[in-house]
């Protein structure tokens, strides 16, 4: 027994040796940098600013009513719905040969089954016109401030975006 003791020692030590000689030639490192040899290249985009003309003689227009099908009202989320009236709202611009239905209110409600959602909306369809790069000079940068430094509305979007995890009947 004590030469199986002695035997089993040994191998341990060989292969710790063998082993640790082996980490050692693998420890080596070697690294080279030098300067990049191409240029690097970005592209910087100036914003475009653009007009809208409300068509129609500036008198709002009401659109739909639009269904759009749901599995059920109980299951029916905030996200959900919100894509639903921005369907409805697609369909409305196009029926209106417009970009975009300004001040756009909205009327949703479920059928008597529960099984549809219907959409009714109102606004003042409109075009983008005048397309033009925005200027220091005009106060296009003030406006664009609004939107991408302004704590306050960051704010008010990261509020928004929390809601959309609710059911659509729990809100107000």
């Amino acid at each position: 027994m004590l030469k199986n003791v002695f035997k089993y020692a040994i191998s341990c030590i060989v292969l710790t040796v063998v082993f640790a000689s082996n980490a050692m030639g693998q420890t080596q490192f070697e690294q080279s940098q030098s300067r990049i040899i191409e240029p690097k290249q970005d592209v910087f985009i100036k914003p475009l600013v653009a007009e809208i003309q409300i068509l129609n003689d500036q008198v709002r227009q009401d659109y739909g009513p639009y269904e759009y099908p749901i599995k059920s009202v109980e299951s029916l989320t905030f996200e959900q719905l919100e894509n639903i009236k921005a369907r409805a709202l697609y369909r409305a611009a196009k029926e209106a040969q417009a970009d975009i239905i300004v001040a756009a209110t909205f009327n949703a409600r479920s059928d008597e089954k529960g099984q549809h959602v219907i959409v009714e909306l109102s606004g003042f369809p409109g075009k983008y016109v005048n397309f033009r790069t925005a200027s220091k000079e005009d106060g296009d940068y003030e406006w664009l401030w609004i939107t991408t430094a302004n704590p306050y509305m960051n704010s008010y979007i990261n509020r928004i975006n929390e809601t959309s995890k609710t059911k659509a009947l729990n809100q107000n």
